[in-house]
């Protein structure tokens, strides 16, 4: 684990991801900064005391710890409702249909045949959230999915 803690800008980096911390004051008032590379570090002070080289990085684990928890809480803030991921699964189960209108149009060049098919792939996108088999989560993030039916060639 890399970990970097400055202390007066109120920053904990994991990993190369950085996070605010509110609340550092368990903190030596002198420190300026905490450098972890896996198996050692050094605490870096604000005045002229000199960085001490640190082997145990268990005296600073508040600092990962409150890491974890405004990490967490930022992914929470950014997950979207499960009516959210419905109405972007539509979105794009709709554009499809958009982008199929024209295999339907009496000018179309397609054979009957082949706007049949196309009627068959269309009707299959607009029972999609009848006969789904995964979450609209699932739908929206991977259009791969089995669940969306196959584009006539």
């Amino acid at each position: 684990m890399k970990l970097t803690v400055i202390a007066p800008d109120k920053v904990v980096i994991k990993d190369g991801e950085a996070y605010p911390i509110e609340d550092l004051s368990y903190l030596d008032a002198n420190i300026h900064a905490i450098q972890w590379q896996d198996t050692t570090g050094e605490i870096e002070y604000k005045d002229a005391t000199p960085n001490l080289i640190i082997s145990d990085i268990t005296p600073y684990n508040k600092c990962v710890t409150d890491w974890e928890a405004v990490k967490t809480k930022e992914l929470e803030k950014n997950l979207l409702s499960d009516e959210e991921y419905e109405k972007w699964f539509r979105e794009i189960r709709n554009t499809l249909l958009l982008d199929s209108d024209w295999t339907q149009f009496t000018d179309s060049p397609l054979t009957d045949t082949k706007k049949t098919e196309w009627q068959t792939y269309r009707q299959a996108l607009r029972d999609m959230p009848t006969t789904k088999t995964t979450t609209y989560k699932e739908l929206a993030e991977n259009t791969a999915h089995s669940d969306y039916p196959s584009k006539p060639s």
